[in-house]
């Protein structure tokens, strides 16, 4: 299992299994840690179902956020915790399921088996590919078809659970009241930054700093030293068979279809979806009669240049290359339906009305074995390189007792030791990109301790830290400049919100809010109609002034409290709030009820696990958090 747990043709299976079983996976990091990581009303979470679990959820994060997934954001989505708890929670379903007697058949398992997509060739179920992907991640057919089976009494026992949640009609319709209900607000604002009369004393920057002295600490420091296991230097060792090649292809065969891609361009004819039918018909009107003069021989790009109103209007419309999913439907069944060359009627979507010209056609295609081979081999190749450099490394690992011996081993491995200086928890800058993740290693580690194998950018590492510095509170006078500006800024937010409560006293006192706006020079501005889920105009994304002007009603239509907001401090007056269209709820009904009752359904089981969870008896062995 060591020797394959670093091959990355065992991530790309793991992620097409991992679609349809959300807890099973092959883990790609070895413990020393005991057997049992908790015990759930006697029944024992091992290692091996964690650590499968644990890389299992890293690997659906991986495949939606891609190369955006840092450490940092491993850090915040507490993928531990959110291991512990699923196989918690999975361990109590199951038994809850089994003293409810409830059963799942052979059939059902084997029926469910044999539709997912991962395992069928042409659309029918493949039992060669089956076994094969299986094999591949170490997996025997009892094993999956057990897991396939315990997720199935899962499902059936939630299904239960959720049946009795329902939405009536005047549930919906107050959502979508709450929703799509505008206000338009009236606002005045006290910019901290205007307030350029403020210089604090140097008595009051000391006084500041020995409140806020902890703000100012310089960060802690390590130094480390590494080896470093690049698969790129283990490629010359690999060699690729034509079997190893012909399977790669069978088994993968999805990697080698090419979608059909249709190249276009478009002009639209905005339109907000909840326009009365004289606008929109109105601005359908305008989108066939550009439609007509592209028809009749103008330049398709010059017409989208003068009259689109979408982001693509300064490229002449142009949308590059595209495949059906990544288009909205109505767009994309149109432009599918086109042949090169045609100019299509209006269509309608949530944006406005489309009129488009197909450029080019790309049919759908199968790649050959031969002409996928160079792709193949390169993913064999990198696939073996990758696992020799691990094996390496574990090598390499198991002959490390202390620092000596890092730097002895290293020369049996024709190794370079490198050496940092001193560094912060944003890492040392020769490594570049991987610097954070290296630093977190590092400073997880006590003095001349040795990490074990650390895959970081695609490369292993083995790490010693060989020095901590900690941090400490600077002199004032190395850190006066930034305390200086620190103290003036606060002192700007809190002028600028006495002098915004002032004004709200004398609102209170009765004086109207244009003239008391008035009375202090300030412009008043209004934002026009917006929605609680959208950016307000002029302003942009503010959630506290989203939620007081949310808060204002006819009857009280001026706010009293002064909102710190991210541009200053809001004074708001409620000009104006529009229900949204009765029509509108007709449309939305069904997309409404169908949200609100898997958030209820949500609710419901979540209500039922922390109801279980009470009741049971759970045991997290130490080193294991929930």
């Amino acid at each position: 299992m060591r020797k394959h747990a670093g091959s990355w043709m065992i991530k790309i299976i793991l992620f097409a299994i991992v679609i349809v079983f959300s807890f099973w996976g092959v883990g790609s990091f070895r413990s020393r840690q005991a057997s049992k990581v908790a015990t759930v009303n006697d029944e024992i979470i091992g290692v091996t179902e964690y650590q499968r679990a644990y890389n299992n959820l890293i690997e659906q994060y991986r495949r939606q956020f891609g190369s955006s997934l840092n450490d940092g954001m491993l850090e915040m989505l507490r993928i531990k915790q959110q291991t512990l708890e699923q196989l918690i929670n999975r361990t109590i379903l199951l038994q809850e399921a089994k003293k409810l007697g409830l059963r799942v058949s052979d059939e059902e398992v084997a029926d469910s088996i044999v539709r997912l997509p991962v395992f069928q060739s042409n659309g029918t179920f493949d039992n060669r590919r089956y076994r094969a992907l299986l094999s591949q991640i170490h997996l025997t057919p009892e094993e999956f078809e057990a897991d396939q089976k315990n997720a199935l009494l899962s499902e059936k026992l939630s299904r239960i659970i959720t049946g009795a949640a329902k939405v009536s009609a005047v549930e919906a319709r107050e959502w979508y009241d709450w929703r799509d209900t505008t206000v338009n607000v009236d606002y005045v604002l006290f910019r901290p930054n205007d307030y350029t009369d403020i210089t604090p004393s140097a008595e009051a920057v000391a006084d500041y700093f020995e409140a806020q002295k902890e703000n100012y600490k310089t960060d802690p420091l390590v130094k480390a030293r590494y080896v470093v296991f690049d698969p790129d230097a283990y490629k010359k060792q690999v060699s690729v068979t034509e079997d190893e090649i012909a399977d790669y292809y069978d088994t993968h065969i999805d990697e080698f279809k090419n979608e059909k891609k249709v190249e276009a361009r478009h002009i639209l004819i905005k339109v907000d979806p909840n326009a009365d039918q004289a606008t929109d018909q109105e601005a359908k009107a305008r989108a066939e009669a550009v439609a007509q003069k592209a028809r009749s021989g103008e330049d398709f790009a010059k017409l989208a240049e003068a009259f689109s109103e979408g982001p693509t209007k300064s490229q002449g419309g142009y949308l590059g290359k595209f495949t059906q999913a990544q288009m909205v439907k109505p767009f994309a069944d149109k432009a599918f339906s086109m042949a090169a060359g045609e100019i299509s009627d209006p269509v309608k979507t949530q944006f406005g009305w489309h009129v488009i010209k197909v450029e080019s056609v790309e049919p759908a295609a199968t790649q050959t074995l031969e002409q996928a081979r160079a792709q193949i081999v390169k993913t064999l190749t990198d696939t073996k390189a990758k696992t020799l450099a691990y094996d390496n490394a574990e090598q390499f690992y198991e002959n490390t007792f202390g620092k000596e011996d890092l730097v002895k081993n290293a020369k049996t491995f024709d190794l370079v030791v490198l050496e940092t200086g001193a560094f912060s928890r944003r890492g040392p800058e020769a490594l570049g990109r991987d610097r954070e993740a290296f630093a977190k290693i590092a400073f997880g580690l006590g003095v001349d301790e040795i990490s074990d194998i650390q895959e970081i950018g695609g490369r292993y590492y083995l790490i010693q830290t060989t020095e901590t510095i900690a941090a400490r509170i600077p002199e004032l006078e190395t850190v006066n400049a930034r305390v200086t500006a620190d103290l003036k800024k606060k002192m700007q937010s809190d002028k600028a919100l006495e002098s915004a409560t002032a004004m709200a006293v004398e609102i209170e006192g009765g004086k109207a809010f244009a003239d008391s706006a008035a009375g202090r020079n300030l412009t008043v501005n209004q934002t026009g109609l917006f929605k609680r889920d959208a950016s307000i105009p002029g302003i942009g994304s503010d959630p506290a002034f989203t939620q007081a002007a949310f808060a204002l009603t006819p009857d009280n239509a001026t706010g009293t409290e002064p909102i710190e907001g991210h541009a200053g401090v809001y004074l708001l007056h409620l000009a104006e709030r529009k229900a949204p269209p009765s029509d509108g709820f007709d449309n939305e009904k069904e997309k409404i009820s169908d949200l609100l009752l898997r958030q209820k359904q949500q609710t419901v089981l979540q209500d039922w696990m922390t109801a279980r969870r009470a009741e049971s008896q759970v045991t997290v062995e130490k080193g294991y958090t929930e």
